[in-house]
């Protein structure tokens, strides 16, 4: 697993981020999976944003959509990851210009471990939504998966050119330049990310990371408690502070 993907949260993000499309619960009712535990109230808000969003535009689909896409739920809640499988191809040869439904059938292709059909999938629906911002956080997500870090990059690129003040498009390219090692552009865009909106605690840990493991300590320890003061209680900042010598 890459850094800038563990970082970002983003193993199993592509489900969490599905929940209201395929009818299921909401993120803070699904079961915690790599990388989700280090989520600070941040990303958490940035997170639900998208998923009201993505409801109320479920809500405007044609009724054959939102059944077709209730009968895949069913079928993801019972188990059958074929039967769902099969149930979206069909869901995409009947509206495959809709980008909800690439980013939804991206999303079961990438639950099923198939990541290069997940990004052609999620590569359609960042062509038909550029603007939605989520979107090219999961197709960097798939691309840093498959180990395609300058793609991924210049995804990330270009969605920092659409959201220039976001700082969670900033702390995930902060994170593929630290996979590429080029740590002192790494530290650079954190900088940045940290002077963007919105504030995060998870986003100074990230950087506190990078400094104890380039050997800067004090940096490092400075960072946690940045963010343990913007976010008391942070577990994740607690823990680096503990082990940061």
């Amino acid at each position: 697993m890459t850094e800038a993907v563990r970082r970002l949260g983003l193993v199993g993000r592509v489900q969490l981020l599905a929940a209201a499309l395929l009818g299921m619960a909401a993120v803070s009712a699904q079961p915690r999976t790599p990388g989700t535990a280090d989520l600070d109230d941040a990303y958490r808000h940035e997170m639900q944003a998208e998923q009201r969003a993505l409801a109320a535009r479920i809500r405007v689909l044609p009724p054959d959509a939102r059944e077709r896409n209730a009968r895949i739920g069913q079928a993801v809640r019972e188990g059958d990851l074929a039967l769902a499988l099969q149930r979206a191809q069909e869901l995409d040869a009947a509206y495959p210009e809709q980008a909800d439904v690439q980013n939804f059938i991206a999303s079961l292709l990438a639950r099923d471990g198939q990541l290069f059909d997940a990004l052609a999938h999620m590569q359609r629906a960042t062509r038909l939504a550029p603007d939605n911002r989520w979107f090219a956080v999961r197709q960097v997500g798939i691309e840093a998966e498959l180990g395609r870090l300058a793609d991924a990059l210049a995804t990330v690129d270009a969605l920092i050119v659409r959201a220039p003040g976001w700082s969670l498009a900033h702390n995930l390219r902060a994170g593929l330049l630290s996979d590429l090692g080029r740590e002192p552009e790494a530290l650079a865009a954190y900088g940045t990310a940290i002077a963007a909106q919105p504030p995060s605690a998870q986003i100074l840990c990230n950087r506190a990371d990078l400094l104890a493991r380039t050997g800067r300590s004090a940096d490092a320890k400075a960072d946690y408690r940045r963010a343990l003061l913007l976010q008391p209680g942070y577990v994740r900042a607690e823990e680096g502070l503990a082990a940061t010598r």
